[in-house]
């Protein structure tokens, strides 16, 4: 009996802990090695025509580990389910937007923290055909295409 209590005790700390770790507010630097980055800077009309665009290819986004992030004004808008840091948007604009440009700029970056592109349009196919040439994910795509 006393195991059991002893387990069910470890347990319940187990998935504390788990909840706590999901919870926590992420920033850029959370999301290395586990998704690639799509930033972009626009203001309207282009944030909804971008916001529409990724929304729209949502599977095709999903399916590649991509995670955006759209800065109109004074807005930021993802597809990342988590908690964010209340500071992600300035630290965005400090590490890449700065000074803030003018026109729309979009930028990739991969899933090792590096900036892989840097462009003036969204243009989603140009990105997903930039991604599948990528070493990492032409070997996730070979690991998917094994498992089936």
């Amino acid at each position: 009996m006393k195991c059991l209590t002893i387990l069910l005790v470890w347990l319940m700390t187990l998935c504390t802990n788990a909840r706590a770790l999901e919870e926590k507010p992420i920033d850029l630097d959370d999301l290395r090695w586990k998704y690639r980055v799509i930033l972009v800077s626009t203001h309207e009309p282009h944030t909804s025509n971008a916001l529409a665009n990724l929304h729209e290819l949502a599977v095709e986004i999903e399916e590649r580990d991509i995670a955006w992030f759209v800065l109109g004004d004074d807005e930021l808008h993802t597809n990342y389910k988590g908690k964010l840091m209340p500071t992600l948007r300035e630290q965005i604009v400090d590490r890449y937007f700065t000074p803030v440009p003018n026109e729309t700029s979009v930028l990739l970056v991969g899933k090792d923290g590096t900036l892989k592109s840097r462009s003036s349009d969204l243009n989603l196919e140009a990105t997903f055909g930039l991604i599948d040439q990528m070493p990492m994910r032409r070997e996730e795509m070979r690991r998917t295409s094994g498992d089936g």
